[in-house]
């Protein structure tokens, strides 16, 4: 392992979960030993001082040159302050519903000087950077979408009979934070429709602020839905391994979005097609009747469509599930991502 060459700076990383902590653990484990790491408490842990938060970017002055920093709010404008006082440059990482809650004067402001201030700006996919180009005018900004590490999965039989499924039962799995817009409330109508007619078992591993509303939406619709708080990565390879669908029918409002997915990848390398929102990154994570199916995400009717035509024919489910392990594997490897910011962080 090479000596650390810069810092990163986040509020985000293991043993959180979640997809930005995801991205940037691999892509550390991706550098080498090049990228050090310095995670910063979150709040009601509680927050550090603001000041206290500018100190720890200041001081790897005289560890870095550059530090790499994981939201614009509150660690990107720390790193903005720190870098006017005397402290390093830095590239900032966005990550979507950063740039999506700059909706206030004074927020977009800082957007604005923060993003000017960096060495240089990445997105986290396209859709993440279309957004910042509407608030942020003349920057230049690198798309570095999520990879994807291939951990190898088991196989379908396999995973059934750790799990105890029968193989005549159709597995639909979600696998998010349970918040308004993952679409696990609109997943829910969708299934119970199907369950009416068919061996459906609906799974959902998950925790998070919107749960107590989830599960009273399903007893509402009269939903079988299976619920899953705490899984281990290991838990959910098998749950993946084991279906076939992947359902996240994410949506967007003003203040919330998609920023790309990695889910669906993971989702991928399962060889599971998935039936996603055409929202945010999620049509780029998502690739349309080659990866898997995009859906509006505000139509019950046409997420439940979209589940059943994939059910119904188990040929374009191993068609569509057998392009995506191949998409994921080829064109979203952590080497070429890493190779992209070596040379404005190190």
């Amino acid at each position: 392992m090479s000596d650390p060459r810069c810092t990163l700076i986040t509020l985000d990383y293991p043993p959180s979960k979640g997809g930005v902590a995801r991205y940037l653990s691999q892509l550390v484990e991706a550098a080498h030993g090049s990228v050090r790491v310095v995670v910063a408490q979150k709040e009601g842990e509680p927050m550090p001082r603001w000041w206290s938060l500018v100190a720890t970017c200041w001081r790897e002055r005289s560890q870095s040159k550059t530090i790499l920093v994981s939201h614009v709010f509150p660690v990107g404008t720390a790193a903005w302050i720190a870098q006017i006082l005397g402290g390093p440059k830095y590239v900032i990482i966005l990550h979507g519903l950063d740039v999506r809650r700059a909706t206030s004067w004074s927020k977009r402001w800082l957007l604005k000087q923060i993003c000017w201030g960096a060495k240089a700006v990445i997105a986290n996919s396209e859709s993440t950077k279309s957004d910042l180009k509407t608030k942020v005018s003349n920057i230049e900004c690198r798309v570095v979408t999520p990879g994807v590490i291939d951990e190898g999965y088991p196989s379908r039989e396999e995973a059934r009979r750790k799990l105890s499924i029968d193989t005549t039962t159709e597995l639909v799995v979600s696998v998010c934070r349970l918040v308004p817009r993952k679409g696990i409330d609109f997943s829910l109508r969708a299934l119970s429709r199907l369950q009416t007619k068919r061996n459906v078992m609906y799974l959902v591993v998950g925790n998070g602020a919107d749960a107590e509303r989830l599960v009273t939406v399903a007893q509402d619709v009269r939903a079988r839905v299976t619920w899953i708080r705490n899984a281990s990565d290991d838990d959910v390879k098998s749950w993946l391994a084991a279906a076939d669908v992947f359902l996240l029918p994410v949506r967007e409002d003003t203040t919330d979005v998609e920023g790309f997915g990695i889910v669906y990848l993971e989702a991928a390398l399962a060889g599971i097609p998935s039936v996603a929102g055409k929202s945010g990154g999620a049509r780029e994570a998502v690739v349309h009747e080659r990866t898997g199916l995009l859906v509006n995400p505000n139509r019950i009717e046409e997420i439940t469509e979209a589940v059943e035509k994939l059910l119904l024919d188990p040929e374009l489910r191993k068609q569509l599930g057998e392009q995506g392990r191949e998409r994921a594997r080829q064109e979203f490897g952590w080497k070429a991502r890493w190779e992209a910011l070596e040379g404005l962080l190190c």
